[in-house]
């Protein structure tokens, strides 16, 4: 069951910089957060005065796991399942949003005044892969009812360059495009090498603000090596061409987003413009305000 308040801590208030600040990737501490042992993963977090407007990207693994409910405010929620997972996941949230997420699909839940949200697999016996990214939304839409979509495999552009096969999973890339309804500002791109291959990585100047995660095997961005499980394994990109090498079987997540440029409260899956805003949706949560889900898994043993 969910605690009655929000119980991890995240962010403090912090200014956001700008897109482009360095002129040499960064290297992103990746943690991997508690879990149960269904669950497991490792990601990006905590970092916004780097990462903004994502407030985490991270990658996850459930066997069987299900998510019961929990609430979100004032952010997005982009959950992606890597196409190899074995079950469905299904998603609901309080007000009304009912969806069945697929291998390769990407659900895109705008939560803006705060939503109670719940993930249930479809096999307790199978397991799913894949990306979760929270991006900010912090005060931009404090009365606006949760939106929840989906995004299926068969609508995203796929591409060969060489050896390595492309995948936009959400926004813009080049002349690429999904349709979204934030515009295309948040971009999700999947990276898949066939082979040992080298390529240029070319980050557009437009203002966005780009990571680099290893998914899994090996791969090397401006010479810095990232390996799903060694100690670098995410970079901030600035804009530029960027030497880009891959074993075969690597997988690469790129994800970019249009900063805030503004301070954020982000604690207990709550994003805010500052304390006071913090406080008053954790009320909201509290009264009921964003709604009341009766959970249909039940966490097993």
């Amino acid at each position: 069951m969910a605690h009655p308040t929000p119980q991890h801590s995240r962010l403090t208030k912090r200014p956001a910089a700008h897109a482009g600040a360095n002129a040499i990737p960064r290297v992103l501490p990746v943690s991997r957060p508690g879990r149960c042992a269904a669950a497991a993963g490792a990601g990006v977090f905590d970092q916004v005065e780097h990462t903004d407007p994502f407030l985490s990207v991270d990658l996850f693994r459930r066997h069987g796991a299900c998510i019961p409910p929990h609430p979100h405010a004032g952010c997005v929620v982009a959950t992606y399942l890597f196409p190899e997972s074995t079950t469905s996941l299904r998603s609901r949230h309080a007000h009304g949003g009912d969806d069945t997420l697929h291998p390769g699909d990407l659900l895109w839940l705008e939560t803006n005044c705060g939503t109670v949200h719940e993930d249930v697999p479809d096999n307790a016996c199978a397991s799913v892969r894949g990306v979760r990214m929270v991006v900010s939304r912090a005060g931009q839409h404090p009365h606006g009812a949760p939106v929840q979509t989906v995004v299926r495999a068969g609508s995203m552009p796929r591409w060969r360059e060489g050896d390595v096969e492309l995948t936009l999973i959400c926004g813009r890339w080049a002349e690429h495009a999904v349709e979204r309804n934030d515009g295309g500002c948040t971009t999700l791109l999947q990276l898949d090498w066939h082979a040992d291959a080298v390529r240029t990585l070319d980050i557009p100047c437009d203002g966005r603000r780009w990571i680099a995660l290893i998914a899994q095997g090996d791969a090397a961005v401006a010479e810095h090596p990232l390996r799903a499980e060694g100690s670098v394994q995410a970079l901030l990109l600035p804009p530029g061409k960027w030497q880009l090498a891959g074993r075969s079987g690597a997988r690469l997540m790129l994800a970019g987003g249009e900063p805030l440029d503004a301070p954020v409260v982000y604690r207990g899956n709550f994003a805010a413009r500052d304390e006071a805003d913090l406080v008053a949706l954790t009320r909201r949560y509290q009264q009921g305000s964003m709604g009341v889900l009766t959970p249909v898994c039940v966490e097993r043993k």
